[in-house]
């Protein structure tokens, strides 16, 4: 396995253990209209900041004959060191506070946390609100006793949430020290996989985002299908950190911060810092639409990019970018009552997902907080391949693009124009900018041809012959 494809699953690992959750292009839990607030992002509670966490006071990294190699001073310091990137950011109102080691729960009496059942209790010790543990699995033997796959560097977990206010009340972390015990052997059985210093905090970075409550983002797909590596910089410098797999070089070897734009508009629109935000931000927004100029298109990715400046050597379309779902916060599962008592089916689905909302004005509604400038907005599918804990989202599996070709807004949208016709949109701060529409080319009727508004307009005409007379029609 070359290192590139070894790092492709290195953030599948967000294992939510609330028993629903939206995966989507910005907030990871919506609220519904009994679950939460709705059409609300679940969130840590702002007037109760710093959000405070405990960390294993084990070692963060051991080899699997159990020497230690990141002792857990170091690997304390490397932990403040990432929440401190979220917390970093002007524009955004959150902040992490270290309340020191882990408490007991169960059959953890303290010290290094090293069994599965130790794990257990204190996911249950997080699920009770006591704590919102930060663990070491040194040598990989929690997540192997989980059954995860050897490619797992680390996953965040929700465990609770206050459903009457929509605030989160307790996650935790787990970061795979094998990746950090200096041998790299990809073909050992299990395999051991070797990151740099930077790459493995940037990944367990990702994971603090979802501890925030962010959800996965896709932004310059293409480095997907590239060849390159090291990534493209202008490629990797708009690539969100919150991006389902980990395919590039560490930002930071790259000269680049550790957050894209789009990480950082996502954390300040989840927590918005009244002294700043307002002055760094306007919005786009606007319904993604099929053909018929009347139906609402849910999980389609939106993305505002910046137009690039002729004359610089960078490519600011590539690296100054934020993206939504279309539909976002609009549930995934509305549920239907038709099949649910049928035999074979025994669906029982009628309330469908507590999460999301169902007002039917936010499906295919989409919202963008970018700073100011001047931008074009386009759509595209949602790589199919991210799905479940890898998703973006509402729906999982992710849908193909109608009509199948990407397309970008301009003022005249229509479902007959040429796709790669843009506008450009200027954003000043504090800018609302609505009624950015885009119109998929090439879609399927939505609605049968011959409706009407059921008005008759004549009588129908019968012949009159013997079987028809007296006839009621």
């Amino acid at each position: 396995m070359s290192r590139r494809m070894a790092l492709c699953y290195c953030f599948n690992a967000l294992l939510y253990l609330l028993p629903h959750a939206v995966f989507a292009g910005g907030p990871l839990v919506v609220g519904g209209p009994k679950f939460g607030v709705d059409a609300q992002p679940f969130t840590w509670d702002p007037a109760k900041m710093p959000i405070q966490y405990r960390v294993d006071p084990g070692p963060m990294s051991a080899t699997p004959a159990g020497a230690v190699v990141i002792d857990h001073a170091t690997g304390l310091q490397r932990v403040q060191s990432m929440f401190g990137v979220w917390q970093a950011v002007p524009t955004a109102a959150i902040s992490f506070s270290n309340l020191g080691p882990l408490l007991q729960a169960g059959s953890y009496a303290g010290g290094d946390l090293n069994t599965v059942q130790q794990f257990n209790d204190t996911v249950g010790s997080c699920r009770a609100g006591n704590q919102n543990p930060v663990i070491f699995d040194a040598d990989g033997k929690i997540m192997q006793g989980l059954g995860l796959p050897p490619e797992i560097i680390g996953f965040a977990s929700g465990c609770a949430l206050d459903s009457n206010t929509g605030h989160l009340t307790g996650a935790l972390i787990v970061m795979n020290g094998i990746f950090q015990d200096g041998l790299n052997t990809p073909s050992s059985s299990p395999p051991d996989f070797e990151l740099t210093a930077n790459e493995f905090d940037e990944a367990i970075t990702h994971e603090i985002g979802h501890f925030a409550g962010l959800g996965h983002s896709q932004i310059n797909i293409d480095v997907l299908t590239s060849q390159s590596f090291p990534c493209d910089v202008d490629k990797l410098a708009g690539l969100p950190l919150m991006f389902p797999e980990e395919l590039c070089q560490a930002r930071k070897d790259a000269g680049l911060p550790v957050l894209s734009p789009d990480d950082v508009s996502w954390i300040s629109s989840l927590y918005p810092n009244p002294s700043t935000y307002p002055g760094a931000y306007g919005t786009i927004s606007g319904r993604i639409l099929f053909s018929d100029r009347v139906s609402a298109v849910q999980g389609i990715n939106v993305i505002a990019r910046l137009v690039d400046e002729q004359g610089t050597p960078q490519d600011e379309s590539r690296r100054v970018a934020v993206s939504a779902i279309s539909g976002y916060l609009f549930t995934g599962n509305p549920g239907q009552s038709f099949t649910q008592d049928m035999p074979e089916t025994q669906e029982h689905n009628a309330g469908g997902d507590p999460d999301g909302s169902r007002n039917p004005q936010l499906i295919g509604y989409y919202q963008i907080a970018v700073p100011p400038g001047t931008y074009t907005v386009e759509v595209e599918a949602v790589y199919p391949n991210f799905l479940s804990d890898s998703g973006i989202g509402p729906l999982s599996p992710p849908v193909a693009l109608p009509g199948g070709i990407p397309k970008f807004w301009n003022k005249n949208s229509s479902a007959f124009d040429f796709p790669q016709q843009r506008d450009t949109i200027q954003v000043n701060p504090g800018d609302k900018i609505q009624g950015i529409d885009i119109i998929l080319n090439g879609t399927q009727p939505q609605f049968d041809q011959y409706e009407d508004s059921g008005a008759l307009f004549g009588v129908p005409a019968l012949p009159l012959d013997a079987e028809c007379q007296g006839r009621q029609v």
